[in-house]
Order: structure tokens, then sequence, then C-alpha cells
């Protein structure tokens, strides 16, 4: 049992988070560390730590004001499917997150970052980033190799993190986190298998983000940004959109310096696609000010990327809903992150990708179906 409270405490012990409960923080914080363990033991201790966070943040959204598609119902939730069993992807003695597939010719291609796992969760700082192939989007995946490392890295010389892979004309870009300077830098390829020449500067003066690109060659993105003190210090994720007239930039801030993000919610890792005539956006809730849990999916829209509305207060996908696999037991975890979007051919959402942290272990990559889902939201 002490081991079981061990993994839980880091994930509980949220001291950003503000108690609401009369006092007694350590009792609460106690009731916490005996759901986790109870979730970890399959004894139905999610649905506990879900209350008890829900009335700690007391931020479980249940304001009739605030605008959102759905209330209490959440039609992408619905749309998830198991996943296969072959679109689980590990690697002995390292940890995988941050994950982005695309398909060239008959192949699909997954770039994720790595590091080792004797570093921990803490490790994520000195990653590197790697390929691996498939010949189906569910895998399985067989690595291919690194793709990015600090060693070899003009600027990112600490860490390179949150890689996304697209195609943008005849080249392939990816982007991603340059560390330390904890903005976003590019790299080109004319093969998707390499080699890839890293741009000598970063492009986006951004955290985590993500691009849309154009009809028109314009380039519209969101990242997270922390207001208050540079990162990694402040606790802050407020959302701000950029866009230019080129790719390679300048970026310009759109709109304002504030959250384009409505109430006062704020995020993490947020993955951008078009469809509906307007942005799409799924993302972390960060500090659970959505949904009143740590780090849940959530979804939100925009028709002119500048005011972002609430798709639905229920999470698309929480940590707390152990993950059903195709003829195989259900995932049980502690962490679903980083999650990137896959669309088929008719712009239909096919697969979510997440990072997640199991209740032992390193953590590593999911590929959950969807059903094909495609927004209809007013």
């Amino acid at each position: 049992m002490r081991k079981m409270f061990e993994v839980c405490r880091d994930k509980i012990r949220k001291p950003s988070i503000e108690m609401k409960t009369k006092g007694r923080p350590e009792k609460l914080f106690f009731i916490r560390q005996i759901s986790c363990a109870l979730a970890v033991l399959g004894i139905g201790g999610f649905m506990h730590l879900d209350w008890v966070q829900a009335s700690e943040a007391g931020s479980a959204v249940t304001n009739q004001t605030i605008q959102m598609s759905y209330r209490d119902q959440n039609p992408l939730r619905d749309a998830l499917l198991p996943v296969p069993q072959s679109a689980i992807f590990k690697m002995d003695g390292f940890y995988l997150w941050d994950p982005s597939v695309i398909k060239v010719g008959d192949s699909y291609h997954l770039f994720m970052s790595r590091w080792p796992a004797s570093n921990g969760m803490s490790g994520w700082k000195k990653s590197e980033v790697i390929r691996a192939v498939s010949k189906s989007l569910f895998g399985p995946y067989v690595f291919a190799g690194v793709v990015l490392d600090p060693a070899h890295h003009p600027w990112a010389k600490e860490g390179i993190h949150n890689p996304k892979v697209m195609r943008v004309g005849n080249r392939f870009l990816l982007h991603y986190l340059g560390i330390p300077r904890w903005q976003t830098g590019f790299a080109f390829a004319d093969k998707i298998a390499g080699p890839w020449t890293v741009v000598d500067k970063a492009v986006i003066p951004s955290i985590n983000a993500s691009l849309l690109l154009k009809p028109d060659g314009k380039v519209y993105a969101v990242g997270k940004f922390k207001k208050n003190s540079p990162p990694p210090n402040n606790l802050d994720a407020f959302m701000r959109a950029y866009e230019a007239d080129d790719l390679m930039g300048p970026y310009r801030v759109v709109a304002d310096n504030e959250n384009r993000l409505p109430n006062g919610f704020q995020l993490e890792d947020p993955a951008l696609w078009w469809a509906n005539n307007r942005y799409n956006l799924l993302c972390t809730d960060w500090q659970g000010k959505v949904t009143g849990i740590n780090k849940p999916l959530v979804y939100y829209t925009s028709k002119d990327g500048i005011h972002y509305e609430l798709f639905s207060n229920v999470p698309v996908w929480s940590w707390t809903d152990p993950v059903p696999v195709v003829g195989g037991e259900a995932l049980k975890i502690i962490k679903v992150e980083r999650p990137e979007v896959y669309l088929d051919a008719d712009g239909k959402l096919e697969a979510i990708l997440v990072g997640v942290h199991p209740t032992n272990g390193a953590t590593y990559i999911v590929i959950r179906p969807v059903q094909h889902f495609f927004p209809s939201n007013q």
C-alpha cells in the first residue's frame, strides 16, 4: 500500500489548486491517497477520486451562463472506440510522449519524444525525437530511428519535445518545443525518413504550438503561454493565438495578448484542426477548471480564431476512465496527455493519439480509434 501511495503522491498533491473544504487539507490529501490507491487496485477508486477533485477545486462547470455546444453530454466522447492491442506502442527502457502521425504512401510514420526511463517523468526536459513505422494507423509500429537529438541541435541543446509532423507542399515539416529557449522550432525534410534540416533559430515565440496551414499560404497557430512569469516556473497555462503571412513568419499575436479561452479556462497540449467551418481544438483541462478533474482531454471550437467556445463540460477522455482494449484487459492509467488528432481523407476524426502514464512503469503511446467523428455544432 505504501508503494501505491507513492505512485499517487505527485499526481494528487497539487498546491496550485485551492482547497475549498473548510480546512483540514491534510485530511483531504489522505482521502485522495486512499482513493487513488483503490483506483490502482481496481476497486472503484476512480469515481471517488473524481468526486474529491471536483469538490476540492470547486471548478467543474455548472454555471448555466457559460456558453457551450453540448451540456452534460459529449458526442466526441461517445465516438471513442476500444483500443486495438497493436495500437499501444512501448519501448523498453524509455518513457514515450507527444505522439504525432502522418501517412506517406502506404505507411504511417509515428513521431514522438522519448527519454531514458531511469530519469523518470521529469526527464522530459532532456528528450529527443524518434520515429516508428507501420502499415496500419493502428499498428503495430516498429522503431525506425532517432530524428532529432539535443546533442546535434544548433540551439535546443537541452531537449527537443512535443514534435508534430505535417506536410507542407512537397516537403515535410517537423515542429517542436526547443529547450532551454522554450520556443517552437522547425525542421524540414524532402523525405519522411530524412535527413532533416533544422532552422537555426526559433520560429514561433510559443510553448507547445499547434499549426494550421490555410489554402492561401497563411498560417494560424495556437500555443500555451504563462502570463505571470517565464517557463517553467509559473503554473498559469493560458492560450495565445498567432498568425503569419508565411510559414516562416514573422508570427503576430492575434487580437491581443490575453487568453483566447473563455472564462479563464486554461490548457496544455493543444491539437488544432479545421472542420465544420471553424477551428477545432483538443487539449487538456489544466487545473480542472472545466471538468473538476486534473487534465482530462477537453474540446473547444471557434469561428474566428479569436473567440473560443467550450464544446462540452464533459471530458472527451479522462485518466479516470479505464481504457477499453480489444481482446484484452482495460488499461488503468494516472495520466492521459499530449493529444493529437488524425483525420481521414474526408476530414473526419479517425483517431486520437495520446501519451499515457500507467499505474506502474514508463509512459507509452496509445492510438485510440474514433468513429469518424465530424462536429455539427452551430
